[in-house]
Protein backbone atom coordinates (compact mmCIF):
# COMPACT_ATOMS: atom_id res chain seq x y z
CA UNK A 1 0.00 0.00 0.00
CA UNK A 2 2.95 2.35 0.52
CA UNK A 3 3.77 2.65 -3.19
CA UNK A 4 0.82 4.86 -4.06
CA UNK A 5 -0.50 8.34 -3.38
CA UNK A 6 -3.20 8.73 -0.73
CA UNK A 7 -5.88 11.26 0.04
CA UNK A 8 -4.19 11.71 3.41
CA UNK A 9 -1.06 13.15 1.74
CA UNK A 10 -0.95 16.85 2.66
CA UNK A 11 0.55 17.76 -0.71
CA UNK A 12 2.21 16.19 -3.72
CA UNK A 13 5.59 16.91 -2.10
CA UNK A 14 4.48 15.12 1.07
CA UNK A 15 3.33 12.11 -0.91
CA UNK A 16 6.53 11.91 -2.95
CA UNK A 17 8.70 12.11 0.17
CA UNK A 18 6.62 9.50 1.99
CA UNK A 19 6.74 7.01 -0.88
CA UNK A 20 10.45 7.51 -1.54
CA UNK A 21 11.34 7.15 2.13
CA UNK A 22 9.33 3.96 2.38
CA UNK A 23 11.21 2.42 -0.52
CA UNK A 24 14.62 3.57 0.76
CA UNK A 25 13.98 2.44 4.34
CA UNK A 26 12.81 -0.94 3.06
CA UNK A 27 15.96 -1.24 0.93
CA UNK A 28 18.15 -0.58 3.98
CA UNK A 29 16.20 -3.16 5.99
CA UNK A 30 16.65 -5.71 3.18
CA UNK A 31 20.42 -5.17 3.20
CA UNK A 32 20.46 -5.69 6.97
CA UNK A 33 18.32 -8.85 6.75
CA UNK A 34 20.86 -11.69 6.59
CA UNK A 35 18.13 -14.27 5.99
CA UNK A 36 17.39 -13.02 2.46
CA UNK A 37 20.65 -14.09 0.85
CA UNK A 38 22.67 -12.02 -1.64
CA UNK A 39 20.75 -12.95 -4.80
CA UNK A 40 17.37 -11.99 -3.33
CA UNK A 41 18.79 -8.87 -1.68
CA UNK A 42 20.32 -7.56 -4.91
CA UNK A 43 17.11 -8.28 -6.82
CA UNK A 44 15.08 -6.37 -4.23
CA UNK A 45 17.47 -3.41 -4.14
CA UNK A 46 17.35 -3.00 -7.89
CA UNK A 47 13.56 -3.06 -7.74
CA UNK A 48 13.62 -0.30 -5.10
CA UNK A 49 15.79 1.85 -7.35
CA UNK A 50 13.48 1.35 -10.31
CA UNK A 51 10.38 2.18 -8.28
CA UNK A 52 11.97 5.38 -6.99
CA UNK A 53 12.97 6.33 -10.53
CA UNK A 54 9.38 5.71 -11.60
CA UNK A 55 8.21 8.00 -8.80
CA UNK A 56 10.50 10.92 -9.65
CA UNK A 57 9.73 10.47 -13.34
CA UNK A 58 6.02 10.87 -12.62
CA UNK A 59 6.53 14.28 -10.95
CA UNK A 60 9.37 15.37 -13.22
CA UNK A 61 7.48 18.44 -14.57
CA UNK A 62 7.55 19.98 -11.09
CA UNK A 63 10.60 18.31 -9.53
CA UNK A 64 13.76 20.38 -10.00
CA UNK A 65 16.02 17.66 -8.59
CA UNK A 66 14.73 15.06 -11.07
CA UNK A 67 17.87 14.75 -13.21
CA UNK A 68 20.23 14.36 -10.24
CA UNK A 69 18.03 11.90 -8.36
CA UNK A 70 17.21 9.84 -11.43
CA UNK A 71 20.92 9.54 -12.20
CA UNK A 72 21.78 8.68 -8.59
CA UNK A 73 19.34 5.77 -8.39
CA UNK A 74 20.19 4.65 -11.94
CA UNK A 75 23.88 4.46 -11.05
CA UNK A 76 23.12 2.71 -7.76
CA UNK A 77 21.12 0.06 -9.57
CA UNK A 78 23.82 -0.39 -12.20
CA UNK A 79 26.46 -0.85 -9.50
CA UNK A 80 24.66 -4.07 -8.52
CA UNK A 81 23.70 -5.28 -11.99
CA UNK A 82 26.47 -7.83 -12.44
CA UNK A 83 25.60 -9.45 -9.10
CA UNK A 84 22.09 -10.03 -10.45
CA UNK A 85 23.11 -11.29 -13.91
CA UNK A 86 24.11 -14.82 -12.89
CA UNK A 87 20.79 -15.38 -11.14
CA UNK A 88 18.88 -14.05 -14.13
CA UNK A 89 20.70 -16.42 -16.48
CA UNK A 90 19.76 -19.39 -14.30
CA UNK A 91 16.16 -18.20 -14.27
CA UNK A 92 16.23 -18.18 -18.08
CA UNK A 93 17.40 -21.79 -18.09
CA UNK A 94 14.59 -22.62 -15.67
CA UNK A 95 12.00 -20.94 -17.90
CA UNK A 96 13.23 -22.85 -20.95
CA UNK A 97 13.15 -26.10 -18.99
CA UNK A 98 9.59 -25.43 -17.81
CA UNK A 99 8.46 -24.96 -21.41
CA UNK A 100 10.54 -27.59 -23.21
CA UNK A 101 11.75 -29.98 -20.49
CA UNK A 102 9.27 -32.75 -21.22
CA UNK A 103 10.06 -32.59 -24.94
CA UNK A 104 13.85 -32.54 -24.57
CA UNK A 105 14.08 -34.95 -21.63
CA UNK A 106 17.25 -36.49 -20.23
CA UNK A 107 19.96 -34.45 -18.55
CA UNK A 108 19.97 -31.69 -21.16
CA UNK A 109 19.14 -28.77 -18.87
CA UNK A 110 21.23 -30.14 -16.01
CA UNK A 111 24.21 -30.15 -18.39
CA UNK A 112 23.43 -26.57 -19.42
CA UNK A 113 23.41 -25.49 -15.78
CA UNK A 114 26.69 -27.27 -15.14
CA UNK A 115 28.34 -25.52 -18.08
CA UNK A 116 26.91 -22.19 -16.97
CA UNK A 117 28.17 -22.66 -13.41
CA UNK A 118 31.65 -23.58 -14.64
CA UNK A 119 31.89 -20.53 -16.85
CA UNK A 120 30.34 -18.04 -14.42
CA UNK A 121 31.60 -18.69 -10.89
CA UNK A 122 29.70 -16.75 -8.21
CA UNK A 123 31.25 -13.67 -6.60
CA UNK A 124 32.93 -14.37 -3.27
CA UNK A 125 31.13 -13.44 -0.06
CA UNK A 126 33.55 -10.65 0.85
CA UNK A 127 33.12 -8.96 -2.52
CA UNK A 128 29.33 -9.14 -2.30
CA UNK A 129 29.36 -7.83 1.28
CA UNK A 130 31.48 -4.86 0.26
CA UNK A 131 29.16 -4.01 -2.62
CA UNK A 132 26.09 -4.23 -0.40
CA UNK A 133 27.77 -2.04 2.23
CA UNK A 134 28.41 0.57 -0.44
CA UNK A 135 24.79 0.36 -1.54
CA UNK A 136 23.65 0.82 2.04
CA UNK A 137 25.67 4.02 2.35
CA UNK A 138 24.13 5.30 -0.88
CA UNK A 139 20.59 4.57 0.34
CA UNK A 140 21.27 6.27 3.69
CA UNK A 141 22.53 9.37 1.87
CA UNK A 142 19.48 9.33 -0.41
CA UNK A 143 17.17 9.12 2.60
CA UNK A 144 18.70 12.31 3.99
CA UNK A 145 18.28 14.08 0.63
CA UNK A 146 14.52 13.47 0.60
CA UNK A 147 14.16 16.16 3.30
CA UNK A 148 14.94 18.71 0.59
CA UNK A 149 12.72 17.27 -2.14
CA UNK A 150 10.06 19.72 -3.34
CA UNK A 151 7.50 19.38 -6.11
CA UNK A 152 6.22 22.75 -7.31
CA UNK A 153 3.06 23.36 -9.30
CA UNK A 154 -0.52 22.15 -9.43
CA UNK A 155 -0.54 18.47 -8.51
CA UNK A 156 -3.15 17.40 -11.06
CA UNK A 157 -1.27 19.07 -13.92
CA UNK A 158 2.08 17.65 -12.83
CA UNK A 159 0.95 14.03 -12.64
CA UNK A 160 -0.98 14.35 -15.89
CA UNK A 161 2.04 15.72 -17.73
CA UNK A 162 4.37 13.21 -16.09
CA UNK A 163 2.21 10.28 -17.13
CA UNK A 164 1.87 11.66 -20.67
CA UNK A 165 5.64 12.08 -21.11
CA UNK A 166 6.38 8.46 -20.26
CA UNK A 167 3.33 7.25 -22.20
CA UNK A 168 4.57 9.14 -25.29
CA UNK A 169 7.97 7.47 -25.03
CA UNK A 170 6.25 4.10 -24.69
CA UNK A 171 4.26 4.70 -27.88
CA UNK A 172 7.43 5.63 -29.77
CA UNK A 173 9.45 2.66 -28.52
CA UNK A 174 6.53 0.34 -29.35
CA UNK A 175 6.63 1.59 -32.95
CA UNK A 176 10.43 1.16 -33.04
CA UNK A 177 10.17 -2.40 -31.72
CA UNK A 178 7.56 -3.25 -34.32
CA UNK A 179 9.57 -1.71 -37.16
CA UNK A 180 13.01 -3.10 -36.27
CA UNK A 181 12.28 -6.03 -33.99
CA UNK A 182 15.77 -5.96 -32.48
CA UNK A 183 16.46 -6.89 -28.84
CA UNK A 184 17.64 -3.33 -28.21
CA UNK A 185 14.35 -1.84 -29.39
CA UNK A 186 12.28 -4.32 -27.38
CA UNK A 187 14.40 -3.57 -24.32
CA UNK A 188 13.76 0.16 -24.70
CA UNK A 189 10.05 -0.54 -24.98
CA UNK A 190 10.24 -2.71 -21.87
CA UNK A 191 11.73 0.13 -19.83
CA UNK A 192 8.90 2.50 -20.81
CA UNK A 193 6.27 -0.14 -20.06
CA UNK A 194 7.71 -0.63 -16.58
CA UNK A 195 7.64 3.10 -15.91
CA UNK A 196 4.00 3.22 -17.02
CA UNK A 197 3.29 0.27 -14.73
CA UNK A 198 4.87 2.12 -11.81
CA UNK A 199 2.88 5.24 -12.63
CA UNK A 200 -0.38 3.34 -12.62
CA UNK A 201 0.52 1.75 -9.29
CA UNK A 202 1.30 5.15 -7.83
CA UNK A 203 -2.07 6.43 -9.02
CA UNK A 204 -4.15 3.33 -8.28
CA UNK A 205 -6.38 5.06 -5.71
CA UNK A 206 -7.28 7.83 -8.16
CA UNK A 207 -9.76 5.50 -9.92
CA UNK A 208 -9.19 1.94 -8.65
CA UNK A 209 -11.37 -0.06 -11.05
CA UNK A 210 -10.10 1.64 -14.18
CA UNK A 211 -6.45 1.79 -13.22
CA UNK A 212 -6.35 -1.78 -11.89
CA UNK A 213 -6.94 -3.11 -15.40
CA UNK A 214 -3.99 -1.12 -16.68
CA UNK A 215 -1.80 -2.35 -13.83
CA UNK A 216 -2.60 -5.98 -14.67
CA UNK A 217 -1.99 -5.46 -18.40
CA UNK A 218 1.25 -3.53 -17.88
CA UNK A 219 2.57 -6.12 -15.43
CA UNK A 220 1.89 -8.94 -17.91
CA UNK A 221 3.54 -7.02 -20.73
CA UNK A 222 6.58 -6.04 -18.63
CA UNK A 223 7.05 -9.68 -17.59
CA UNK A 224 6.89 -10.94 -21.17
CA UNK A 225 9.28 -8.24 -22.35
CA UNK A 226 11.60 -9.13 -19.47
CA UNK A 227 11.60 -12.76 -20.59
CA UNK A 228 12.37 -11.65 -24.13
CA UNK A 229 15.26 -9.51 -22.89
CA UNK A 230 16.68 -12.33 -20.76
CA UNK A 231 16.67 -14.62 -23.80
CA UNK A 232 18.57 -12.00 -25.82
CA UNK A 233 21.17 -11.61 -23.06
CA UNK A 234 21.48 -15.38 -22.76
CA UNK A 235 21.97 -15.72 -26.52
CA UNK A 236 24.71 -13.08 -26.49
CA UNK A 237 26.63 -13.96 -23.34
CA UNK A 238 26.06 -17.65 -22.58
CA UNK A 239 25.15 -19.47 -25.79
CA UNK A 240 28.62 -19.04 -27.36
CA UNK A 241 30.21 -20.54 -24.24
CA UNK A 242 27.86 -23.54 -24.36
CA UNK A 243 28.45 -23.99 -28.11
CA UNK A 244 32.20 -24.11 -27.46
CA UNK A 245 31.71 -26.73 -24.75
CA UNK A 246 29.27 -28.87 -26.75
CA UNK A 247 28.24 -27.83 -30.26
CA UNK A 248 25.19 -30.12 -30.33
CA UNK A 249 23.83 -28.82 -27.01
CA UNK A 250 24.44 -25.28 -28.18
CA UNK A 251 22.58 -25.90 -31.42
CA UNK A 252 19.54 -27.33 -29.63
CA UNK A 253 19.54 -24.57 -27.03
CA UNK A 254 19.79 -21.92 -29.73
CA UNK A 255 16.73 -23.41 -31.42
CA UNK A 256 14.74 -23.33 -28.18
CA UNK A 257 15.67 -19.68 -27.62
CA UNK A 258 14.64 -18.79 -31.16
CA UNK A 259 11.30 -20.56 -30.73
CA UNK A 260 10.59 -18.63 -27.51
CA UNK A 261 11.54 -15.32 -29.10
CA UNK A 262 9.19 -15.97 -32.02
CA UNK A 263 6.38 -16.72 -29.56
CA UNK A 264 6.96 -13.80 -27.22
CA UNK A 265 7.65 -10.93 -29.62
CA UNK A 266 4.26 -10.88 -31.42
CA UNK A 267 2.44 -11.30 -28.11
CA UNK A 268 4.30 -8.31 -26.66
CA UNK A 269 3.40 -6.17 -29.65
CA UNK A 270 -0.25 -7.20 -29.40
CA UNK A 271 -0.51 -6.30 -25.73
CA UNK A 272 1.48 -3.13 -26.32
CA UNK A 273 -0.95 -1.85 -28.91
CA UNK A 274 -3.85 -2.53 -26.55
CA UNK A 275 -2.20 -0.86 -23.57
CA UNK A 276 -1.13 2.22 -25.52
CA UNK A 277 -4.09 2.55 -27.87
CA UNK A 278 -4.88 6.13 -26.83
CA UNK A 279 -2.94 9.22 -27.83
CA UNK A 280 -0.48 10.43 -25.16
CA UNK A 281 -1.85 13.92 -24.56
CA UNK A 282 -5.54 12.94 -24.16
CA UNK A 283 -4.47 10.12 -21.84
CA UNK A 284 -2.50 12.57 -19.71
CA UNK A 285 -5.45 14.97 -19.68
CA UNK A 286 -7.65 12.14 -18.45
CA UNK A 287 -5.25 11.44 -15.58
CA UNK A 288 -5.35 15.13 -14.68
CA UNK A 289 -9.15 15.01 -14.57
CA UNK A 290 -9.19 11.78 -12.56
CA UNK A 291 -6.78 13.25 -9.99
CA UNK A 292 -8.90 16.39 -9.64
CA UNK A 293 -12.08 14.38 -9.12
CA UNK A 294 -10.32 12.13 -6.61
CA UNK A 295 -9.06 15.09 -4.63
CA UNK A 296 -12.54 16.65 -4.65
CA UNK A 297 -13.84 13.63 -2.77
CA UNK A 298 -11.60 14.58 0.15
CA UNK A 299 -13.27 17.98 0.39
CA UNK A 300 -16.88 16.74 0.34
Amino acid sequence: MSYSFRLSDHSLTHGVRRIARSQIETAIAEIDDETLGPVTTVHQLRKRCKKIRGLVRLVRPGFKAYADENAAFRDLSRSLADLRDAGALLETVGALEARFGEVIGGNFFADVRETLAAGSPPADDVHVAERLAGAREAFVAALARTDDWKVKGKAADIVGRGVAQTYKRAVKTLADAEDDGTPVEFHEFRKRVKYHWYHMRLLKHVWPKMIHARIVEARHLATSLGDLHDLAVFRLTVLPMIENADAKVGEVLGGLIEAEEKRLAPDCLHHGHRLFAEKPRPFGDSITAYWTTWQDTART
